[in-house]
């Protein structure tokens, strides 16, 4: 399976969620931003700022963000999974869209290899892009964003 092909199907995470769980029927008929990322992660901490402005820009416009914080590599599980540590950097950071705290199976479902990684799906569920690490906040990101959300979206006029 190419990673295009990935559907937008989501697991039932160990971990649980923050704000409140996510079904794939909640998702029809909207653009869908699959965020993975880490607390612990680096490049992610640096990208925060931008993530934030995409978030609060695109997320009003009908956009469906998903978070899912995901466990590093030789973290420990439990800590990777306290939801009450992730809750708390959620709200640090004012985020109000579902977060899911993955044990790693959705990462792994997704092919996800480094974080942050953005999927978006348009709102046939179609994967649209895939960008990860210093690239995941990169201007394709963010015309894909216009796009998904604009009047085009509505008008049938977006091509595959």
């Amino acid at each position: 399976m190419s990673s295009m092909d990935v559907p937008l199907t989501l697991l039932d995470p160990e971990g649980g969620w923050i704000n409140a769980p996510v079904h794939v029927h909640d998702l029809h008929g909207r653009p869908t931003l699959l965020y993975f990322w880490s607390e612990l992660s680096k490049t992610n901490q640096e990208q925060l700022p931008l993530v934030k402005a995409l978030l609060d820009e695109f997320i009003p416009k009908g956009l469906q963000v998903i978070g899912v914080h995901v466990p590093m590599e030789g973290e420990d599980l439990g800590h990777a999974l306290d939801t009450n540590d992730i809750e708390a950097i959620v709200k640090r950071m004012g985020w109000r869209h579902p977060v899911a705290v993955d044990d790693g199976s959705m990462e792994q479902a997704y092919g996800v290899e480094e974080v942050p990684t953005f999927l978006v799906y348009d709102a046939f569920g179609i994967l649209r892009l895939r960008v990860a690490g210093q690239a995941a906040t990169n201007p394709e990101l963010r015309r894909l964003l216009e796009r998904l959300t604009g009047p085009e979206a509505t008008t049938g006029a977006f091509a595959p």
